[in-house]
């Protein structure tokens, strides 16, 4: 008899989630520091993007959620030049290398500071961190654990 153990991600009632990670959509609008403190109180950080193919896996599967975002323009992310101006950074502390900015972006119009998604591209939008937005919010899957005893000799 052969015992099999797979790990998997389990995300918390009203999260959603996708590949090993948990995504919380938020139904209300905060500015971009309530946002942010708001996953932080949650033991995450609001949606960073690293690479072409987590963008698109976040666009296909955004686009299907968003179209019942509170706001109907864009969503907080995680990234923010609020410490230095052009240097943009994750809250989740992750490198900043990849990027798909909205044409003409980032401005720094009247200092904006973080980056929004906008819902009808995906693109980003550098954005006033005072305007309330809906938000995303990210964390890696709680691992659970699940024995599956097989009948068979090893």
């Amino acid at each position: 008899m052969c015992f099999t153990f797979t790990a998997r991600g389990v995300c918390r009632t009203g999260w959603r989630e996708y590949e090993s990670k948990c995504y919380f959509f938020s139904t209300d609008t905060k500015t971009w520091d309530e946002a942010n403190l708001f996953c932080q109180r949650q033991h995450t950080n609001l949606m960073s993007i690293q690479d072409i193919h987590e963008r698109v896996r976040h666009s296909t599967n955004t686009k299907c959620i968003v179209q019942q975002s509170p706001t109907g323009i864009s969503l907080w992310m995680g990234g923010h030049d609020s410490i230095t101006e052009g240097g943009w950074e994750w809250t989740d502390g992750s490198p900043f290398r990849y990027i798909h900015w909205n044409a003409g972006n980032p401005d720094d119009y009247f200092g904006e500071d973080c980056l929004s998604i906008l819902i009808n591209s995906g693109y980003w939008n550098d954005d006033n961190c005072d305007n309330k937005r809906g938000y995303i919010c990210e964390k890696r899957g709680d691992l659970s654990f699940l024995m599956i005893m097989t009948l068979k000799y090893c």
